[in-house]
């Protein structure tokens, strides 16, 4: 039997496919996809997308003093203490409080303000600083469990 040649199989008949009794079925090397080259494509478009995730910010420059920036050094009222303490753009208040702060009384329990063990008082207001910008809390009081210990 040639291994290029259509193999011809009885199958019983299918309502969708018709009332023929005969199947053809093609070889793999007869197609032009094999699973090798499926595989391969598949790897390529795999390396030049995760690729693009690292070299894409490296290919458009962006000014650090552009309008759109945000200052990193800002000043907060912690519990009637004015400190100073550098910020990421997208850092929570909670993420500042216990690792740049030190103070360790608000806790990370969901980090999607459902528990309530980030909660703080921000203006006499209370705020789960999980969700909460610090760059949102500039000139505003803010009170931690720590400020309420004398009270």
């Amino acid at each position: 039997m040639d291994p290029f040649e259509p193999v011809r199989t009885s199958r019983p008949p299918s309502p969708s496919v018709g009332h023929s009794d005969t199947v053809v079925i093609v070889p793999e090397a007869q197609t032009k996809w094999s699973r090798r080259n499926f595989i391969k494509g598949v790897i390529a478009s795999g390396v030049t997308v995760s690729g693009a995730v690292y070299f894409g910010p490296a290919l458009t420059r962006v000014n650090p003093l552009s309008a759109q920036g945000v200052e990193r050094l800002i000043t907060l009222n912690i519990n009637g203490q004015t400190r100073r303490v550098d910020v990421l753009p997208g850092e929570t208040l909670a993420m500042t409080l216990r690792y740049k702060l030190g103070l360790t009384g608000t806790k990370l329990g969901c980090d999607r303000a459902e528990c309530g063990a980030c909660t703080v008082l921000i203006g006499d207001v209370n705020y789960y600083s999980c969700t909460t910008l610090t760059h949102r809390v500039r000139n505003r009081e803010v009170t931690t469990v720590e400020g309420l210990e004398g009270t």
